[in-house]
């Protein structure tokens, strides 16, 4: 509503400011003609103030209420923009790697080894070959903090190296499992192969293990591609060749079967399952695979709340998965805590030292610290964005060695043996897709949707605000500050006059009264 007449004296207010008046007006034109719900009511000349008022309370309120309602929607949209969709549950499991599969003995060392070793080095004075064998449990103190060590038993195993001028990596590399130790048989899509063809000795938080297509810093990554069915699974006959196997009071007899990530560094974190002795035992596993679509990929790190493995970088781990990161945070703690990391950490990717038997007082009594159950010792460790998940159930039978069978894979094995078939239980497996939950579109039409149920808003309501407190408020102004001078001149004081010449010393006095023009 534009006024282009002049305002009379009676619809002036002297009592306030120009700019008062004007926005006074413009206010009132506002309402009278505003598309927003409610406004017009507020200015209801037909109607009283206590009317006014209400409509001006109720106006507010529905004003607050999408206020509110805009927060939510903006705070949802920041604190969690994405969200999975299955993408399909029919993808061919062939485009897969087969899962990495960890074999770990349940005991850290091969006593027929290690004792052939330790009579090959030089002892201190009244220091037998079977004390030191007695003494290999301390190894425990590196992993576990449920035993304490006299210092006669650490400066014991320490006087071992330091009197043959060995590190603690050579010294393990002597007394270690090898592969072809703990693997009696293996069979991979039906065929029955040479073990060493499939596993490599890989290193984990349990010590030296045993691993099939794992990739790890100084291993050859296998690569070999999945298949479903038992038939085309992995296969193995599991045997400790030690004749002195219970020598360190193990806690179980058997093996640890760990299944984890192409990436991951095996540890606790893995899917871990236990296979005992005698025992025949069916491992089936199902895939499941999250992706990032092109979008949530174009997001920033703060707004998907996760890593890609290029994105985030680790001091002792070549590649990036939440359980390394965990990890990783330990051995930091390990450093600052007693200024070395066990030799299971040591890849070569720093100058830390490498723990000895002397630091496992300070590896026990700071435990709790250096694994993070402490908030103070926790790390930041976001999660991937790309990862495989596996679920793997496991079925147990006694082992029957007299069982005829006529599978050549079951030939020969013997009391004490451990046989687990690893397969997936499918020809297909689920991949879920990480979308956005919604985008900048779908935000400013939440938006819009709020205001538009609350106070009947919308874009256009927008620009009729801009226009009116800036178009019609600047003529409104040019009229307050026109009709305030006008008015002005009205009431200013009368003009008095002195006709006649100038020089006559008869003069009379006049004024005239202006009128109005």
């Amino acid at each position: 509503m534009v006024h282009e007449e002049e305002l009379s004296s009676d619809q002036i207010n002297p009592n306030i400011s120009p700019l008062h008046g004007a926005l006074r007006r413009t206010w009132c034109d506002f309402c009278a003609t505003s598309s927003i719900h409610g406004l017009k009511y507020t200015r209801d000349k037909d109607t009283n103030r206590l009317v006014h008022f209400v409509w001006i309370l109720i106006s507010l309120v529905m004003f607050i209420c999408a206020i509110v309602m805009t927060h939510t929607f903006y705070v949802d949209y920041r604190s969690s923009p994405t969200r999975m969709n299955v993408e399909s549950d029919h993808t061919p499991v062939s485009k897969l790697y087969f899962p990495p599969i960890t074999i770990c003995p349940e005991v850290l060392f091969n006593m027929d080894k290690s004792k052939a070793y330790i009579e090959t080095l030089k002892l201190p004075e009244s220091v037998q070959v079977a004390d030191v064998l007695q003494h290999l449990h301390i190894f425990s103190g590196f992993m576990l903090d449920d035993a304490r060590f006299l210092p006669a038993e650490i400066e014991l195993m320490e006087s071992v190296l330091l009197d043959n001028n060995l590190t603690m990596v050579q010294f393990v590399d002597r007394l270690r499992w090898d592969c072809h130790e703990l693997l009696h048989r293996c069979r991979y899509h039906g065929d029955i192969m040479d073990c060493a063809q499939l596993f490599q000795l890989s290193k984990t938080f349990f010590g030296h293990c045993c691993s099939f297509n794992l990739r790890q810093q100084g291993l050859n990554f296998t690569a070999q591609a999945a298949a479903g069915g038992l038939d085309n699974g992995l296969s193995l006959i599991l045997r400790y060749k030690d004749e002195n196997y219970d020598a360190l009071q193990s806690y179980s007899h058997g093996f640890k079967l760990l299944i984890q990530e192409t990436d991951a560094f095996p540890s606790a974190h893995a899917d871990c399952k236990f296979l005992g002795l005698n025992t025949e035992s069916f491992a089936t596993l199902r895939v499941v695979e999250t992706f990032c679509s092109e979008a949530v990929k174009a997001l920033t790190i703060a707004q998907r709340n996760c890593v890609f493995r290029h994105e985030f970088r680790l001091r002792y781990f070549s590649d990036y998965v939440y359980p390394n990161c965990e990890l990783n945070c330990r051995a930091k703690n390990m450093v600052k805590l007693c200024g070395c990391h066990t030799y299971f950490f040591e890849f070569n990717r720093t100058k830390d030292r490498v723990c000895t038997f002397r630091d496992i007082p300070c590896l026990v009594d700071n435990f709790p610290d250096i694994i993070t159950r402490r908030k103070k010792t926790q790390c930041y460790c976001p999660l991937t964005c790309e990862h495989f998940d596996y679920d793997v159930q496991m079925s147990n039978f006694a082992l029957m060695l007299n069982m005829p069978v006529v599978d050549p894979f079951y030939t020969g094995i013997e009391n004490n043996d451990a046989i687990v078939h690893i397969f997936l239980n499918s020809q297909v497996y689920r991949r879920v897709r990480v979308d956005l939950l919604s985008n900048m579109v779908t935000l400013v039409s939440n938006l819009g949707s709020a205001f538009s149920l609350f106070v009947g808003m919308s874009m256009l309501s927008l620009v009729e605000i801009i226009y009116y407190f800036t178009v019609i408020l600047r003529r409104n102004y040019v009229q307050e500050c026109r009709a305030r001078q006008k008015l002005h001149t009205l009431h200013r004081r009368p003009n008095f006059g002195w006709p006649g010449d100038k020089n006559s010393n008869q003069q009379k006095s006049v004024f005239y009264i202006t009128g109005r023009n």
